[in-house]
């Protein structure tokens, strides 16, 4: 089930206060089935409105979001682009920004970054609909950060707050962005202003933790973590975030059982931590197993779990089912996750002994990222390799 990133999905739909039809009322229940997540549901009513009456752009509109929540890509871009018309009536410009949104949206979860940029910068020209434009440039941000642009990304954010005022969970997002460009002390102030604003966030104590620990105040960040303890366990999604935090403060017995406990209440993701438990524990073979499992539960086969488990795989010898690995993870990495995917990738080949192969990684990696001095370093050795034979 497709999780949305936005902030707000409410001008989104046309929520139709007249008509009685049948078109009309297929289209409030797409509505009502698209905010409950039953996205097929969703879909099949949208369909159906349209089949009644073909001449609503809004139709269109939630078809093509519901077939994003299906994963549908291809099919909601059409949809969307049936919406879109040059003409300058206030109606019709509205309906054009709902479905430049809902296009930058698809491509937002193809992966299609770019695109998806092209998308939300024609629907933010457009000005009508000035509330959209705070999921428009959330969706943006994202975006942005995604492909490495953190100093975009955090003006993105920023603008955000400028025109709507501070919300935790941008204030969060920026903070992620200032950190990865070396701002530590706004990172650290927009976090404690997130936490101030949304005192029981797991996600936000998390991101301090690790903005302290990146800036080697760990005495703080053990601290931090001893501070989201005392959030009040509710649910199981407080279990299961309780034992992320004993995770991270290295008490990995009674993590193991709390997030055997959390899979067991539907947590997925519990089987990936329990993955990092016996990686840390040097035990290989036995983490492999649980990053593998957590993909056969449902988990999202992402760059990051391809990561891990070809990492166990390099520190078992197994260095052609790393690459297999690694190069699943590259098809729609991001900027982040790319830089730790092609060092392995550097490790296995030059492991495999393809030293052609290791050469190219490398060049792309320094090319990506000049200014790892170990690896210029290690460029500079294998072209020396390479012109010996």
């Amino acid at each position: 089930m497709k999780k949305f990133v936005s902030i707000s999905l409410v001008f989104i739909f046309i929520i139709l206060l007249t008509g009685c039809g049948k078109a009309d009322n297929y289209y409030r229940n797409g509505i009502k089935s698209f905010f409950e997540k039953n996205y097929e549901e969703a879909a099949k009513n949208f369909a159906a409105a349209i089949i009644e009456n073909p001449n609503r752009a809004e139709y269109y509109i939630g078809y093509g979001m519901a077939l994003v929540g299906l994963s549908q890509y291809d099919e909601a871009l059409r949809q969307f682009d049936r919406v879109i018309m040059d003409k300058k009536i206030e109606m019709v410009l509205e309906n054009n920004k709902r479905a430049f949104r809902g296009k930058g949206v698809a491509y937002y979860y193809m992966q299609d970054y770019e695109k998806a940029l092209e998308q939300f910068e024609q629907a933010l020209e457009l000005k009508v609909l000035a509330g959209m434009d705070l999921d428009i440039l959330y969706y943006k941000g994202k975006t942005l950060s995604n492909i490495g642009n953190y100093d975009d990304a955090a003006k993105t954010y920023s603008e955000i707050i400028e025109r709507f005022g501070e919300d935790a969970q941008i204030l969060a997002d920026r903070a992620y962005t200032y950190q990865k460009i070396g701002e530590y002390e706004k990172s650290l102030e927009d976090y404690n202003k997130a936490i101030n604003l949304q005192k029981n966030k797991y996600d936000y104590y998390f991101g301090k933790y690790y903005l302290l620990r990146e800036m080697n105040r760990d005495e703080e960040a053990i601290r931090v973590l001893n501070e989201a303890e005392e959030i009040e366990v509710k649910t199981k999604a407080d279990k299961f975030n309780m034992a992320k935090i004993h995770f991270y403060q290295g008490l990995y017995d009674q993590a193991f059982a709390e997030l055997s406990e959390s899979f067991a209440n539907g947590f997925v993701e519990a089987y990936f931590y329990i993955g990092e438990i016996y990686s840390r524990k040097k035990d290989y073979s036995t983490a492999k197993y649980y990053y593998e499992k957590y993909m056969e539960e449902g988990g999202s086969p992402s760059p990051r779990i391809y990561n891990q488990i070809a990492s166990c795989l390099i520190k078992l010898g197994e260095y052609e089912q790393a690459a297999s690995y690694l190069e699943k993870g590259m098809a729609y990495a991001d900027y982040d996750i790319k830089k730790a995917l092609l060092k392995n990738q550097i490790v296995a080949y030059e492991n495999m002994g393809d030293f052609d192969n290791a050469l190219y990684m490398l060049e792309t990696y320094t090319a990506l990222y000049p200014s790892d001095e170990e690896a210029k370093s290690e460029l500079v050795f294998l072209r020396s390799r390479q012109s010996v034979n």
